[in-house]
This record gives structure tokens, C-alpha cells and sequence, in this order.
């Protein structure tokens, strides 16, 4: 998702609608973050911002004025409202310009479902200074699968932090954007920290986790071993279940000798 268009909705919406709100300037107090999980076959994007101070004041306002009666009061229906509005101007937003790229092209990447939520702490009076946080939680379909040699391109916001999930059994070999990098490992997975540089795009070259590449293949061969061994003990109680045959049956020399004697009393 674009989301640096989130970040920037309200004033987006003010400077649309209601250019009076934009009358004293508004030093935009905005923390934003990232959390993006990739898989093989689709990509989520969840994002929260909070928004402080006086653009707290602005952003109620603009919900009274937008989708209220304008009393200077904000109710739950009207912060119902303000998220249709915004999650149909993301989604259009989304759609003028692609913000997730599978191998250089957006043509790959299928937009699938977008939800936007405003905090409850947007409730009561529009002159309250305390802070609010809007979220957005999109999906997007690959209608190719990612796999070691593709490369992933997302558009955020400049300078915002970011935690991006591999998908099982990959690793970033490359990136390019990323800033004060870190890695982590979850339930097999690897995490990138950091932030968008403020060029606001970032690059993943991906390539097979070799670790887990090494963990798979000492599992392979100890199963094999394993069953070689379940094998070799089959065999050798068959084998001895033949010597042991051997032993109570009669001998070729013994059988030919009894049938020396049969043949001579005959």
C-alpha cells in the first residue's frame, strides 16, 4: 500500500474539502509504522499512525465538519464514516499508484482487501489535544509465487519504522532502502527492523534461507539413516531367522544320505 497517502489522509482530506480548517499552518505531528508480513503467494500490510497535539485538533475537527453535523462533538457514527471515506480514498490512491512491486512490475500484484480503522480515542470534543491513532490493514494476491531470486519493492513513508516477516525458508540476501537494519528470527522465520530511508521505497532481493536449508537437509539425511537402519535390522533378523533353519533342517549331505538308504532298502 501507499501508505505514506495515509499518513498524509487528513490533511489530504482538509485540503479537498475544507480548506478554512488549513487556514493556520500545522507542523503535522504524525508517528508512523509498519508492520509487513510476506508470504509465497501474497503480501499483508499493517499501519498505524498516531496522530498528536494540535493535529489531534485538526483531525477531529475535520470529522465533525466532513462526515458530522458540525457541533464540535465527535460520535462513533461520524468516526464510522470518516473510515468509508478514507478507505475509498486509499484504495483509489492505491490503484493511481501501486506501492508493492513483484519483480519490477506491478502488473503481478492484485489489490484484495483494505480495512481502516480510527481510534475511539477520536470520541468527544474536537478542542481535545490527545493523541489518536488510525490503522490500515491491506492484502495484496501475487499472481506469481515469490521464491529465492525474486525481488520485492514497497513504497512507505519516509523515515518511519518498519518490521518486514520473510516467508518460511527465505531470506533478503540484499536490501536497498532499508536504514539502521537489524536482524531477528520468530517461529522460523526471519524479521528486518529498521525504517524507510527518505527516498521512502525499499528493495528485497530474496534467496533461500541456508540455515534452515542446512536444518531440512540433516533432517533428510538422519530419516534416511534411520529407516537404513530399521532396514538393516529387518535383514539381519531374517538372517538369523534362515540360520536357525538351517540348523534344524536337514543338510544337503544328511538328505542324500537318507535318500541313499530309502533307495537301498527299496
Amino acid at each position: 500500500m501507499k501508505l505514506y497517502h495515509l499518513l498524509l489522509a487528513s490533511i489530504l482530506l482538509a485540503t479537498l474539502l475544507t480548506p478554512a480548517l488549513l487556514a493556520e499552518p500545522c507542523s503535522a505531528a504524525f508517528i508512523p509504522g509498519n508492520n509487513i508480513t510476506l508470504e509465497r503467494s501474497e503480501i499483508t500490510w499493517n499501519y498505524d499512525e498516531k496522530i498528536t497535539d494540535n493535529e489531534a485538533i485538526f483531525f477531529r475537527n475535520l470529522i465533525d465538519r466532513e462526515t458530522g453535523d458540525n457541533n464540535n462533538f465527535v460520535n462513533a457514527w461520524e468516526i464510522l464514516k470518516m473510515e468509508v471515506l478514507l478507505k475509498d480514498k486509499m484504495e483509489k490512491a492505491i490503484e493511481e499508484e501501486p506501492d508493492v512491486r513483484l519483480n519490477a512490475t506491478s502488473d503481478t500484484v492484485e489489490l484484495r482487501e483494505i480495512e481502516f480503522w480510527i481510534s475511539k480515542e477520536a470520541l468527544g470534543r474536537t478542542e481535545k489535544s490527545s493523541s489518536i491513532t488510525n490503522g490500515a490493514h491491506v492484502t495484496y494476491n501475487f499472481k506469481e509465487e515469490a521464491g529465492p531470486g525474486t525481488d520485492i519493492w514497497l513504497m512507505g513513508t519516509p523515515n518511519s519504522s518498519v518490521i518486514i516477516t520473510l516467508p518460511q525458508g527465505l531470506d533478503a540476501e540484499l536490501t536497498e532502502g532499508l536504514e539502521n537494519k537489524s536482524l531477528e528470527f520468530e517461529n522460523n522465520r526471519t524479521l528486518l527492523k529498521g525504517n524507510f530511508g527518505p527516498e521512502k521505497n525499499i528493495t528485497l532481493w530474496l534467496s533461500e534461507n541456508e540455515s534452515l536449508k542446512a536444518e531440512l537437509l540433516d533432517a533428510e539425511i538422519n530419516k534416511d539413516k534411520s529407516e537404513e537402519n530399521e532396514s538393516g535390522t529387518g535383514r539381519n533378523k531374517t538372517l538369523a531367522a534362515g540360520e536357525k533353519t538351517k540348523v534344524n533342517q536337514p543338510s544337503g549331505f544328511f538328505k542324500n544320505f537318507l535318500n541313499e538308504i530309502n533307495r537301498s532298502l527299496t
